[in-house]
């Protein structure tokens, strides 16, 4: 008799993640292994750097996969948004995406992960500038010597901010949420532009920024830096998206209340 009985598509999603994250836990390892020798790569050194590389990640990872499960409360607050007047939310099944090749789990939704994270921190870290009427240079996004409360709080901030917009996103993709104007008749994919590459492009540049004052090779060894540190738990995330969508795909249809569409093809071996 087990004490703590677990469900059984959580061992499943479990198992497969660890199979599917390779790369992420491939990264992880030449990380550690770089950083016993090699502190300009990982921004720690010696033998010390092992538990914390490996902390610094499960952390990362924990907070950007524990938002996921409240991905159908999200979508149940965005519908409202989203239907309305004549426009309403309609699911074409052959658009769906469940199989996605390795390549788009792997590289696009990782990175698409860390340029979101760095566009928010990048704007948070501008408003607190106008705020405080004060300069702010390269050392707020650095990983600091000490623990700092408020720096942890903040970067939590922006990690769960990141992982529901981004998982809400991905969802519509994945499902082939698409938004219908009953009076043209217009089909969109919504969040088409947010959810490609821009968020790469834009908050690449923004961060670039805030090394200014540092000489271009410097600051961008240092993005280097932290994509190596972000890359792990972002490929983590894009997989236990995948296959939570995978398992909830009708409760995220309801809270969206979005019409399936059914093809002409399998309307015409209906009637017949």
């Amino acid at each position: 008799m087990k004490v703590f009985p677990v469900d059984r598509s959580t061992k499943d999603i479990l198992k497969k993640t660890v199979i599917e994250a390779w790369p992420a836990l491939a990264i992880l390892f030449l990380t550690v292994l770089i950083s016993v020798f090699f502190s300009e790569i990982t921004f720690t050194v010696g033998m010390e750097s092992i538990w914390k590389i490996l902390l610094r990640f499960l952390r990362f990872s924990f907070i950007l996969v524990v938002p996921i499960p409240l991905l159908p409360h999200v979508c149940g607050l965005m519908q409202g948004l989203l239907n309305r007047r004549n426009l309403r939310l309609i699911q074409i099944r052959e658009e769906r995406h469940h199989n996605r090749i390795p390549w788009q789990i792997w590289f696009i939704r990782p990175f698409q992960g860390i340029g979101l994270a760095m566009l928010i921190a990048t704007k948070l870290i501008t408003l607190v500038q106008i705020s405080t009427s004060s300069a702010i240079n390269s050392s707020v996004v650095l990983p600091p010597a000490q623990f700092q409360l408020g720096r942890f709080l903040s970067a939590t901030a922006v990690a769960v901010t990141t992982s529901l917009l981004l998982s809400f996103l991905w969802s519509l993709d994945d499902l082939g949420i698409r938004q219908h104007n009953r009076k043209t008749g217009e089909i969109k994919i919504i969040g088409k532009y947010l959810s490609a590459l821009l968020p790469i492009l834009f908050g690449f540049y923004g961060m670039f920024n805030l090394f200014e004052s540092h000489e271009h090779l410097l600051a961008a060894r240092y993005i280097a830096q932290m994509v190596v540190v972000l890359y792990p738990p972002f490929l983590v995330m894009a997989v236990v998206h995948k296959f939570y969508t995978e398992n909830r795909e009708l409760l995220i249809l309801n809270r969206l209340k979005a019409q399936p569409i059914v093809p002409i093809e399998e309307q015409e071996l209906t009637i017949a």
